[in-house]
């Protein structure tokens, strides 16, 4: 009886856990959002932001060099403007948000609480930036600075911990203005396919199996079979030319100026390093040139 009678009494906290249904998308609005899709929705935030700003990049590449790198606070100020304009001012969701049916209340979010989140969001990572690129020689600001980014960095990390508690305000900001994050699709589970994790795992296998086999396959033995196979260069014939060493020769293998030259018996020249690392890594070695082979190599005397 004192259950019914406390159920009949308190319709609107049944009301507030279930949810609220939104008047322009009949979509239901719930309280409970899911801890990974909010952290989702600030890696999206982030990546949107980085593309946008290579795009930027790319553009002004075609433009005369040092042009407009001088504006460069300036030109990010404007962008995270653009996005904050179309994101939070116009629908009171990131980008980030919006692809995963992500936003806060309109009543969460006044004017007053709209001009703060500007100003934490956009403003500020402004002045920080253009005090970073134009008053170097500032000593003492570049400390302020730097510690304001330590204890930045340490709230942000309380902040975190206090989010994997309660699940609610994900960022800093989020925290200071206390606006909580809502579903617009329901308190439903998160549907997960695992094809892309099983693309993964073979991809990674055959990585591995790659990694494992390899160095056993004898690369320059290899290439030499195939060579010989194709006949793609006359057969080896002897020749029985002097060997002539001159101020413009060069190694038969690396092409560059003949470091302790060494040949097979024939007449090109290699380098030392060339001819005994090659014959090193394969027993048949052959000159690349006319398909020589010798077990055997000698010092080119020069008479």
């Amino acid at each position: 009886m004192d259950l019914r009678q406390k159920n009949k009494t308190n319709p609107s906290k049944r009301q507030a856990n279930m949810g609220s249904f939104a008047p322009n998308t009949g979509k239901m609005k719930t309280n409970f959002v899911p801890r990974v899709n909010q952290l989702d929705s600030i890696q999206l935030d982030n990546e949107i932001t980085n593309l946008l700003r290579q795009q930027i990049q790319n553009i002004l590449q075609v433009l005369p060099p040092g042009l407009l790198s001088h504006l460069q606070p300036e030109i990010n100020f404007v962008l995270n403007s653009a996005l904050w304009n179309f994101s939070i001012r116009t629908h009171y969701a990131t980008f980030g948000q919006q692809m995963l049916s992500i936003a806060y209340e309109k009543d969460q979010l006044p004017s007053a609480k709209l001009a703060l989140h500007y100003l934490l969001t956009t403003v500020l990572p402004y002045a920080k930036e253009n005090a970073q690129f134009r008053l170097t020689s500032w000593s003492r600001v570049q400390k302020l600075l730097q510690l304001a980014e330590n204890a930045l960095v340490l709230f942000n990390l309380v902040n975190f911990f206090k989010f994997l508690r309660s699940g609610t305000r994900p960022s800093l900001v989020d925290c200071l203005l206390r606006i909580n994050h809502r579903s617009l699709d329901g308190a439903k589970r998160r549907t997960i396919g695992y094809s892309y994790m099983t693309r993964e795992l073979v991809w990674a296998g055959f990585l591995e199996l790659l990694g494992f086999t390899i160095p056993f396959v004898n690369y320059h033995a290899l290439k030499r079979k195939l060579r010989n196979l194709l006949r793609i260069e006359a057969a080896p014939q002897r020749q029985d030319e002097r060997v002539e060493l001159t101020a413009d020769t060069r190694c038969a293998y690396c092409n560059e100026r003949v470091i302790l030259p060494h040949h097979m018996g024939c007449r090109h020249v290699f380098c030392y390093l060339c001819l005994k690392g090659n014959q090193l890594a394969d027993a048949g070695f052959q000159c690349n040139v006319c398909d020589y082979r010798s077990e055997t190599f000698r010092k080119v005397v020069v008479l």
